[in-house]
Formats: C-alpha cells, sequence, structure tokens
C-alpha cells in the first residue's frame, strides 16, 4: 500500500485528493515563491485526525505542509518537498466566546470575516485583524505572525494569543500557557514557566501544528474616524512616529499606514490633476481612529499638536480621496497601489526600528528607478512600536516571472543592509534568516528536538529538515 494510501485510510471518504487536477490550487501561495507539487491533498475535519495524519507521516517520512487560505507573501505553504498539503479549512469552528474571561477560543480554518461576525453581537472584537481581508484565516495569521489594524495598540498577532493547542509532528497534542494544566482552561498566556506559545507563532508550520487559538477579546470602539498628516520629509515624519509612540497618544489609534513621495502624488494627482506637485507633501501617515468619541478627540487633538512640531499638517484632500474609503470599506490596504493593472503583486515585508523609515523609503524608491520595468509601491504600518514596511512589485507573471523573482530576491538582501528584519519569513526570506547565525543555530536545535523526523514544512525559516 502505497504512503498516499495509507494516509487516505486515515480520514473520512472524500477529504483527500491525489490527482493534478485536484491538487493545483495548493501548490503555492500569493507569493513570488516558485510553486510546489503536492503528491497527495487532505482536509482533516477534526484535531484527533490531524494527529493521526502526522503520526503517520512522520513514521512514513512524508513532508508536511500546513495550510489555510493561501493569502500570505511569503511561500510557506508552497509544497517544495512535495509530500502531503494539510488543508485546515475543516477546522473551521469557533468554540468559546467567553466575555467574563475576555477569551475566544477557535479553530485554525476560522476566517476573520466569520469570526468578527460572530463577535459583533457581543460588541466585542479581536486585537489584531490582518490586512489581507476577510477571508484570510486566523490559524494561518498565528502561523505567520500577522499585523494589521490594531497594530498600534496591540502590535502584532502573537501579542494577541493567549495560549494554543498544538498538534505535534509524533501526533501528540499539547496545550501552552494556563490552559497546559487541566481543567484551568485558556486565561493568561504566560503561566507556568517559559513561554512555550512564542514557538509556534510565526513558525510557519516548521514546528507543529496549531489545532486550537486562544484570543484576547475587546470592546469594538463606539466611534470611528479617520485623519491624514502630511510631512516634508522622511526625517521629519520619522521623528514624529517615534515621538508618538514614546509619548504612547496610540490608545485609540486602531489603524496606521504610512505613504511614501509616489503614493501621496499618485493619489492627489490622480483625483486633482490641477494641483502643484511640488506644494505634495512627501510623507503621508492616514490613521484610523477608534474608542469613545471624547477620547478620540482629546487624542487626535493631541496627536495634531505634535506633528505640528515636525512640520506635519492635516492633510483632508488624501484622507477624502484615499484612506477614508479604504478604512470604511476594509479593503486591502494595497488594492489601490496598483494591484489590479498587472496580472501578480510580489510583496516583501520587513521589521524595522522607527528611525530606519527613511532608509527603508529611500531603498524603495532606488528599486524603482533601478528596475523601471516593473510597477513598485511601498507602505508602512504603524505599530505601538517600530515599523512594519511593505515593498511591493507589480509584474506579468506571463513574461516577467523569472527575472521579477531574481530582483525580489535581492530585495531581501538590501533591506538587511540598512537595519531591516526579517518578517513573515517562510521561504521568501530563508536565506537570511540562515544567516542569523546564533539564532538559526538555536532554531535548528528546537527544530530536531520538535521534528526528529524532519517533516514539518521542510525549507521553511531555512531549516532543511531532511
Amino acid at each position: 500500500m502505497s504512503w498516499q494510501d495509507q494516509i487516505t485510510a486515515l480520514l473520512p471518504p472524500g477529504l483527500a485528493w491525489q490527482e493534478p487536477v485536484d491538487t493545483l490550487a495548493y501548490s503555492r501561495d500569493s507569493s513570488i515563491v516558485i510553486p510546489g507539487r503536492p503528491d497527495l491533498v487532505v482536509r482533516p475535519p477534526d484535531a484527533p485526525t490531524v494527529g493521526r495524519v502526522l503520526a503517520a507521516a512522520s513514521r512514513l517520512g512524508v513532508p508536511v505542509y500546513s495550510r489555510g487560505a493561501g493569502s500570505m507573501y511569503a511561500g510557506g505553504v508552497n509544497p517544495h518537498a512535495g509530500g502531503l498539503v494539510l488543508d485546515l479549512s475543516g477546522l473551521g469552528r469557533i468554540l468559546d466566546i467567553d466575555t467574563v474571561k475576555g477569551v475566544v477560543v477557535l479553530e485554525p480554518g476560522v476566517t476573520f470575516g466569520a469570526l468578527l461576525a460572530a463577535l459583533e453581537p457581543f460588541g466585542q472584537t479581536i486585537g489584531i485583524v490582518p490586512s489581507t481581508g476577510a477571508a484570510a484565516t486566523v490559524g494561518g495569521a498565528v502561523s505567520a505572525h500577522a499585523l494589521g489594524t490594531g497594530s498600534p495598540r496591540f502590535q502584532s498577532m502573537g501579542d494577541q494569543v493567549a495560549g494554543l493547542e498544538v498538534a505535534l509532528a509524533d501526533g501528540s497534542f499539547m496545550r501552552t500557557g494556563s490552559a497546559a494544566a487541566h481543567g484551568a482552561g485558556f486565561f493568561q498566556r504566560y503561566a507556568i514557566g517559559p513561554d512555550l506559545t512564542g514557538l509556534f507563532i510565526g513558525a510557519d508550520g516548521t514546528l507543529g501544528v496549531i489545532t486550537k487559538i486562544a484570543l484576547w477579546l475587546h470592546p469594538l470602539p463606539a466611534h470611528r474616524e479617520t485623519a491624514c498628516l502630511g510631512f516634508a520629509d522622511y526625517p521629519s515624519a520619522a521623528a514624529f512616529v517615534g515621538e508618538l509612540q514614546r509619548k504612547a497618544l496610540l490608545d485609540n489609534v486602531w489603524y496606521g499606514a504610512g505613504y511614501d513621495a509616489a503614493a501621496v502624488r499618485g493619489r492627489l494627482l490622480g483625483a486633482d490633476p490641477a494641483l502643484d506637485p511640488a506644494s505634495l507633501p512627501r510623507f503621508v501617515l492616514g490613521l484610523d481612529y477608534g474608542g469613545d468619541a471624547d477620547a478620540v478627540r482629546r487624542d487626535r487633538a493631541r496627536i495634531e499638536t505634535l506633528a505640528s512640531h515636525y512640520g506635519g499638517r492635516p492633510q483632508p484632500r488624501f484622507d477624502e480621496v484615499y484612506f477614508r474609503d479604504l478604512r470604511r470599506d476594509e479593503l486591502y490596504w494595497y488594492s489601490y497601489a496598483g494591484y489590479f493593472a498587472t496580472s501578480r503583486c510580489a510583496m516583501v515585508m520587513a521589521s524595522f526600528a522607527t528611525e530606519t523609515l527613511p532608509a527603508f523609503l529611500d531603498q524603495a524608491q532606488a528599486w524603482r528607478e533601478q528596475h523601471p520595468q516593473f510597477t513598485w509601491a511601498s507602505a508602512t504600518v504603524l505599530c505601538r512600536r517600530g515599523l512594519h514596511g511593505a515593498v511591493l512589485t507589480f509584474y506579468d507573471e506571463q513574461r516577467q516571472w523569472p527575472d521579477v523573482r531574481q530582483v525580489v530576491a535581492g530585495c531581501t538582501g538590501d533591506l538587511m543592509a540598512v537595519g531591516c528584519v526579517p518578517y513573515k519569513s517562510g521561504k521568501l526570506w530563508a536565506d537570511q534568516v540562515s544567516k542569523l547565525t546564533e539564532y538559526h543555530r538555536t532554531l535548528t536545535r528546537i527544530k530536531a528536538a520538535l521534528d526528529p523526523a524532519g517533516v514539518l514544512a521542510p525549507g521553511n525559516l531555512g531549516l532543511g529538515g531532511r
């Protein structure tokens, strides 16, 4: 009996696929990373089945790649070693909404759209909603360490996880945080001993498969409004954002995004061609406020006063023609940058200290000038501390894919050289992660301990594992 038949026998009928026409959609995510070729795709209906599949895969030496919605940009779900793709959309249940403890417990295949709709009648939301839209799964966001709405208040997805249930490579299960104690449940992440939750957040499926997630709940904001601030240069904008973070003025800011000179010109001149380009700011920070109406007005006034000390001025027209509609419609934050102008978008995401913002934007402009055959854009996401940035390259996949892959591969090294840190690493950043010598050496030891057969997501984070 083939290994495919042995694993298929562990599932109810109709939840495994081997034919190439059925497995084609599981060959890649939304990244520039080349596709893989899965030999088998399975959709377990519950966590115990996940455990049985992993135990069999470890025994048989079959690579396993876990997949949610496939909306990430790092290539982590691309099955480069072949083997098995574990489609976790079958684990799509919200298990508990506990407004007393302030925790929601759910399975990894739940989408953010479904989760937010379920929480709304309780007047609750979650701290982080990623920018990849309502169809993204919570498990994918935790596994890849997402950010987005909520980042100015709460930083990133990992900071909102109260605990996890994880299926390990041998098929056994563990719970992290307070839930590791039988009967205690999920109410505290930092309990008992070392924080094992963090091992699996951002691990891209290399150390285990997440089967349950506990997230902190937060009240829905009673009032929302948007506003934009423009700055004459990047250093002034960076200095202002750093001061904003140090003064802790972000409690009523649910989302913040920065736009470089090219984006500002494109938005404003597109709406008002008669505008003098020389009069436009080089950088605009869009802020989406949410909370008690009086508190929002108070904080907005304080933020705008602080901005004026760095030359920042309100930009109501940018808010009107772009940012307000972007936030009200909850569209993808990169959609207006030209996503639909060509067939595909390659995205490289990085983290960096706030003072590194000018170097990041200058590097993005350098690529725009060096490679005019592609359409380039950049954007930054405001966090409670530091920033996350994305460089987007729009290209025609039919004609330009080999060239753009080579260019984007060089982007990761250039970003590291100016002080950026790999983010949403998967395979896109794998080469750079492997150069972080002591960090990667320790990661390799953890991988060997938790996955001795090396079957979980080979290639992610620069961990070959086989």
